[in-house]
């Protein structure tokens, strides 16, 4: 029941955190500029998290050892947020959501060199049919620009955000409560991003009519709490591995917005990555039912 439960989460998560476009575009488009964004989605998010745990008279207290593995996390996740966002700049977003999108093998080399895990036969080829999955999906038929310092930014954050990943699942604050745990890393995102604003000298933004305040406030909500509590609670019940390979429903999640919602156009090689990446979540889902299965250790 618990890897059932996990599996949901884990699909819960990735499904709302492609939700992101839906709610930032229309911010961005009323003129609210991305740091800003950026700082609203986790400081409001972490206020309504905060007031929420505050009214329930929830535990907050943390030793000096768990809030700096706490902060570490938050800084891995607010980091894999911020490069992804400013490697657009410089690369195409295609081939940067593609790049990033192979956090799920650096979470399995992680997992089997560092704590001896096993992985099952079928969820490699899973990993592997999602990341062929994501490239289709970004495939634009055009090569683009690619520069060093783009490159650079978003292996970067295949790195943070496979940390992020592992961090949760195995550190010292992995049994914590899931909402104590998503508290902490959504208040220190606010945190990075605050500094993200001074060090550039940008004032914050004010949001112009209440439309685009209920915009952030969804944001916050939907494909920032939301998302990231499930995704802690996906780590917690069945694995780092698992739950990034799940992650890949995100940028689907995105591209059907995209068509459902800002008339975008939904091309052949894109409906193919997007057949694709459903036949992997579901043989991560066939694979997790069954209790024995073929396996690779590191020896």
């Amino acid at each position: 029941m618990n890897r059932i439960k996990g599996l949901v989460y884990g699909v819960i998560s990735s499904s709302t955190f492609g939700l992101i476009p839906l709610f930032a575009l229309p911010v961005i488009q009323k003129g609210v500029g991305v740091d800003s964004v950026m700082f609203y989605r986790f400081g409001m998010s972490a206020l309504v998290l905060g007031v929420w745990l505050l009214i329930r008279r929830h535990d907050l207290k943390v030793t000096l050892r768990e809030l700096g593995v706490l902060a570490g996390l938050g800084l891995f996740y607010s980091l894999t947020a911020l490069l992804l966002t400013t490697s657009y700049l410089y690369i195409p977003s295609g081939i940067a959501t593609t790049i990033h999108f192979l956090y799920p093998v650096v979470v399995t080399l992680v997992m089997i060199l560092f704590f001896k895990d096993r992985v099952s036969l079928p969820l490699l080829i899973a990993i592997a049919m999602a990341i062929s999955g994501v490239y289709l999906l970004s495939y634009s038929g055009s090569e683009g620009t690619v520069s060093l310092k783009g490159l650079m930014l978003v292996l970067t954050t295949v790195i943070t955000y496979a940390l992020y990943i592992v961090g949760v699942n195995k550190s010292n604050v992995s049994k914590m409560d899931g909402l104590k745990l998503t508290f902490y890393v959504l208040f220190v995102g606010a945190i990075v991003f605050g500094l993200n604003l001074l060090i550039k000298g940008q004032p914050l933004e004010l949001a112009p009519d209440m439309d685009t305040w209920i915009h952030l406030f969804l944001l916050a909500l939907i494909p920032t709490l939301v998302s990231d509590f499930t995704l802690v609670l996906a780590v917690q019940h069945v694995g780092s591995t698992t739950t990034a390979v799940l992650g890949c429903l995100q940028p689907m999640t995105a591209v059907a917005m995209g068509v459902l919602v800002f008339e975008e156009q939904l091309g052949f090689w894109q409906f193919m990555g997007m057949a694709i990446i459903l036949l992997a979540v579901s043989v991560v889902i066939l694979a997790n039912s069954k209790e024995r299965m073929p396996v690779i250790e590191n020896n």
